[in-house]
């Protein structure tokens, strides 16, 4: 595989979607004007949509719906004659054409009815249909020099609940016919009709299995033609995802939801692979992702606080363009594009190959096909976890456990539920030899297949015993460590989660937790609230633990850090995990809506600010009234960066910048900014 991607951070996601209702299909479109507009905005890639959800095709194809045009073959040379590089996007498993055609090729529910995501029919992977799909990508590839391929609606993740749409599920059970007889050739028995949990899982593995097996084969129809083009599909290497077989992680993150962009760029960051952040670059009028074909663009400061966010954490910003059905596109939309690639590409030598400088490993050892009924809720954690380290100035990476986590000087898992007995192992002996861990609600309960333990894996370096989960949906906390009480609150915090109920094993307790007096119903609020605590029902909130040579600090309950009713929450994890740092490699006076990353390059360390207040939607600044955040100073400890002098200190591209060293302290102020200020220190 081509590498070119590693030192890519400008590419556009073309949405040229002209379905056949439409009126003047594509009679606006300019191949070589569309190429010039995007190189004279910086882009130096462009993502086409060759298959759209309703099947239509933008290349003469023996099977999809046709089009006037050849849009790629017209669009193709004109970006290469540009140097720009072109990636062939494919709707997969969405298809209306073809499964209106073959309604047998449809994932049905056990009635048999289709499984549909708004208006678009999913497509069964064990139907004819994937061989359809192979043949379509053979012409692609075939006939096309292209530099990569993009492969959306691929059935990933096990169905579960996404708070915030991360991932594409695969509708499962699928009950056609095809996959019936699939799940009996494989495990010689029946496709349940009300599964329990277990066959839920195994049904899970025999469907993802078909999906890994034709990806493998897709995979070999684009090699056979372009060895070296860059494949990847939507969602790949996230932490849903059961095959991560992808060249490149490719994950959807869209504004104005920063914070889970964050994390997912810091999740990717740790990672061998490069990484892209989709976000579309409308405004949407329907939940997150509806702006991909929303025809009133972001204004640019919205766009730029985005890629500000993925640059941040060396990945690339992919921002979504959608022409009119007639192929016609507004100047002022590569204008925007210009505004915020063009200040990318001076920037670039301050971005490739950058990687993190941290105190802290936040852990998501999400095991998507092993324990697929876990994944999100061990991504929900420490998604929780990573609010309240970037709004407490943190360093810290998002890492698995299968990486050496000896050099942190903290360890966070927050309901990281799904714990193999090595992980575990690994874990302790990091405690035992002088490290700290963070746990929250059900670590360590299960084991990496997602079956239940009889207590904690942890349970001795925790200090205490799993004794069920409490009887209510929420719980009172009262912290009783002074420091946390000065730091936080000493008033009565909710927790708005379960509690879990613990015995003291060996540990101390810190925070105590109760039940509240009553469950709530029309029968049992105090006015508009909830019921008070009831003390004599009470359990250990957080225990303390000396673990060998470490500490342990475990809150029996998960973590929420979004919103009014978990402010104390944010407030208290942020708190502790700072606490247990001690001396930090940055301490800063900035707000906890400036975002703050270190990393680290050959020869100099690169820091970023991203201004996220910059991006509240309903206090948007638009043109030049964007206020400037101005005063912060950062301090940076030279030792524990092994910086024995400071040659210069410079804004990147260019810019002075006023610093002091005192002693084995680095002192910067921070020029004043908008979005995104970045100071290299050599």
């Amino acid at each position: 595989m081509s590498q070119w991607f590693r030192e890519s951070f400008r590419k556009v996601h073309l949405l040229y979607v002209s379905p056949q209702w439409a009126e003047r299909r594509g009679e606006e479109f300019d191949a070589a004007a569309y190429a010039q507009a995007y190189a004279d905005a910086g882009v130096d890639c462009v993502q086409l949509y060759c298959k759209d959800h309703h099947g239509v095709c933008y290349f003469p194809s023996s099977l999809g719906l046709p089009y006037p045009r050849d849009i790629l073959g017209e669009l193709l040379p004109e970006l290469k004659k540009r140097n720009i590089k072109l990636m062939a996007y494919v709707s997969m498993f969405f298809d209306n054409y073809a499964l209106g055609l073959h309604p047998e090729w449809r994932a049905v529910n056990e009635a048999g009815d289709p499984h549909k995501t708004g208006p678009f029919l999913h497509a069964s992977v064990c139907s004819p249909y994937s061989d359809f799909l192979l043949t379509q990508l053979e012409e692609i590839a075939s006939k096309y020099d292209v530099d990569g391929y993009w492969l959306d609606i691929i059935p990933l993740a096990r169905h579960l609940p996404q708070e915030l749409w991360m991932i594409q599920p695969h509708p499962v059970p699928d009950y056609s016919l095809y996959a019936q007889k699939r799940y009996r050739e494989v495990t010689g028995k029946g496709l349940p009709l009300a599964p329990t949990p277990a066959e839920t899982d195994e049904i899970f593995e025999v469907m993802t299995a078909e999906v890994d097996a034709f990806m493998n084969k897709a995979y070999a129809v684009l090699r056979k033609h372009r060895p070296n083009a860059v494949i990847t599909y939507n969602a790949a290497g996230a932490p849903g995802d059961p095959i991560d077989s992808a060249d490149l992680i490719s994950i959807e993150g869209h504004g104005p939801h920063y914070s889970r962009q964050s994390f997912l760029a810091r999740w990717a960051k740790g990672h061998d692979k490069p990484y892209e952040m989709m976000t579309a670059g409308g405004i949407s009028r329907t939940p997150t992702g509806g702006g991909w074909n929303s025809l009133d663009q972001k204004p640019a400061s919205m766009m730029q606080l985005e890629a500000a966010i993925a640059v941040a954490q060396a990945g690339n910003p992919t921002i979504g363009h959608a022409p009119q059905p007639d192929g016609s596109t507004h100047a002022a939309t590569f204008e925007t594009f210009g505004k915020v690639f063009k200040p990318i590409r001076d920037m670039e030598p301050w971005l490739v190959g950058a990687q993190g400088v941290a105190d802290v490993a936040l852990v998501l050892a999400a095991k998507p096909r092993q324990a697929s009924a876990h994944w999100q809720r061990m991504t929900a954690g420490a998604e929780a976890a990573h609010e309240a380290l970037v709004a407490h100035h943190v360093q810290f990476d998002i890492v698995r456990l299968d990486k050496d986590i000896s050099a942190y000087k903290v360890v966070v898992l927050a309901e990281q539920t799904a714990l193999s007995d090595a992980e575990i192992e690994r874990l302790r002996d990091f405690v035992k030899n002088g490290g700290k861990l963070i746990s929250t609600g059900n670590t360590s309960l299960f084991d990496e297949r997602g079956q239940r333990r009889a207590n904690f894996g942890l349970a001795d370096v925790l200090g205490a015993d799993y004794a069920g989960p409490v009887p209510a949906d929420f719980i009172y906390l009262s912290l009783k460590d002074e420091r946390l009480q000065a730091a936080v609150t000493p008033q009565l915090i909710l927790v708005d989660r379960p509690g879990i109920a613990t015995t003291l094993a060996g540990g101390t307790e810190i925070a105590a937790a109760a039940e509240p007096e009553a469950r709530r119903t029309d029968a049992t609020t105090v006015l508009w609230g909830e019921s008070p605590p009831l003390w004599r029902h009470a359990h250990p909130g957080i225990v303390e633990n000396r673990f060998g040579k470490g500490l342990s600090r475990y809150l029996a309950f998960p973590i929420k850090c979004d919103g009014p009713p978990n402010m104390w929450i944010k407030q208290l994890v942020g708190v502790m995990v700072a606490d247990a740092v001690g001396t930090p490699l940055l301490r800063t006076n900035a707000g906890p809506g400036i975002e703050i990353t270190l990393n680290r390059q050959a020869g100099r360390y690169v820091l970023h600010l991203c201004n996220i207040y910059a991006g509240d939607p309903a206090r948007l600044s638009i043109g030049d009234n964007l206020p400037a955040m101005s005063g912060i100073e950062v301090e940076l400890d030279l030792e524990r960066l092994d910086l024995t002098s400071v040659k210069s200190v410079h804004q990147a591209p260019a810019g002075e910048v006023v610093y002091e060293v005192t002693g084995k302290t680095l002192n910067i102020a921070v020029p004043d900014f908008a979005i995104h200020a970045v100071i290299a220190i050599e």
